[in-house]
């Protein structure tokens, strides 16, 4: 297929959906792009062409509004609110649409596996959730150090999307969804443990670390560990550990922790505090760093490999974007990529732990994550 006759469509223009259509449009490949959101056209971001643009009626979310807008698509991007994924994903399926997100949220995966008791994952139109940062690049980067040890002991994926600067007792000016934060500090997290799958609870698992001799605190969050716990429990490797958690700055997780489960205010009211009451801002960064442990074949020594990596806002083809918007959009905008290239599986659901490492830093938008450290 020509790129002329690839029209990518993207649900959401907030933050992310924006920067996804900003850097496909800044690269001149030449696919057709179209962009929805409930948004009036004249509340939009001045980089969304008018003619790019479907507005969707706010009326109506489900799936046949989703199901006009997408079944003409070569694939679609999902860049929704967490709790609108499972309606987009049905009007996909419906069409044999490929279907790429960003979520966190483990909702949708329990519905899809829902749909095996009678269809085999093989079957589905190109499925592939959990693209983006975490879960997304840093699963695929988990990985791909993992992949190596002969006896595999531990996986820590540590991923924190900061502000650079703060002036408030948590430490933290937003950079990101209100909803999405408050969802990942309240569902369940999955993890491996002594080789089996299990979940616990968010906000525990508190541990301090030291990265670059900047001091750190991490702690469990949901949804950031994708589907890699699971893929990695039916390795059947024994005594090996992973676990995916949140990377904030010393002091964040005690004021979290009094608000959500000392005071244990509902979902709608700490959304609403952390939209509207926490300042938000572009001066971010955003620190990923996995470590895997074990030991190589025939090594006598235990040894981790280490990658680590910081990203500040960076200037694109002309265009500013922080570092949470360039990260995300860059992690699904590589596996469209390898998509169309034909470097995964055109059909079924596609994990991101089954992605190559080095087919990602062959893309155009993979590059980003070229640089690491690794330490043994």
């Amino acid at each position: 297929m020509e790129n002329k006759e690839i029209h990518i469509g993207i649900v959401g223009a907030g933050k992310i959906g924006t920067a996804i259509y900003s850097l496909l449009v800044g690269e001149a490949s030449g696919y057709k792009i179209s962009i929805a959101d409930i948004t009036h056209p004249s509340s939009l971001s001045s980089s969304i062409a008018e003619h790019d643009y479907v507005q969707l009626n706010d009326a109506d979310n489900g799936i046949a509004q989703f199901s006009v807008f997408a079944h003409d698509k070569t694939l679609i991007i999902n860049a929704l609110p967490f709790h609108l994924n499972i309606d987009l994903y049905y009007a996909c399926y419906e069409h044999r649409i490929p279907y790429f997100d960003l979520s966190e949220d483990d909702a949708l995966d329990e519905s899809i596996s829902n749909l095996t008791n009678t269809i085999p994952y093989t079957s589905y139109p190109f499925t592939m959730p959990h693209c983006g940062l975490a879960p997304g690049m840093s699963t695929v980067v988990a990985n791909h150090l993992a992949k190596d040890f002969s006896d595999l002991h531990d996986v820590k994926i540590r991923v924190g999307a900061l502000s650079q600067d703060a002036t408030n007792k948590l430490k933290y000016h937003s950079s990101w969804s209100g909803d999405g934060l408050v969802n990942e500090y309240m569902g369940k997290c999955q993890v491996v443990r002594n080789g089996a799958y299990e979940e616990v609870d968010a906000l525990d698992g508190y541990e301090t670390l030291t990265i670059q001799g900047t001091d750190y605190e991490a702690f469990n969050t949901s949804g950031g560990i994708g589907s890699y716990a699971k893929s990695l429990s039916k390795q059947n490797i024994a005594g090996v550990n992973a676990d995916y958690k949140t990377l904030r700055r010393v002091g964040h997780h005690q004021y979290v922790d009094f608000l959500f489960n000392d005071l244990k205010l509902p979902q709608d009211e700490l959304t609403q505090i952390f939209k509207k009451y926490i300042p938000t801002t572009k001066r971010d960064e955003v620190i990923i760093y996995v470590t895997a442990s074990g030991y190589y074949p025939s090594s006598i020594n235990h040894v981790s490999s280490v990658y680590y990596k910081v990203f500040k806002p960076e200037i694109i083809r002309g265009r500013t974007y922080t570092a949470i918007e360039y990260t995300t959009a860059c992690g699904v905008l590589a596996m469209v990529e390898l998509y169309l290239n034909g470097k995964l599986p055109q059909t079924g659901y596609v994990t991101q732990e089954s992605v190559d490492w080095k087919d990602v830093l062959s893309t155009t938008f993979g590059r980003f994550y070229k640089e690491r450290n690794v330490y043994e």
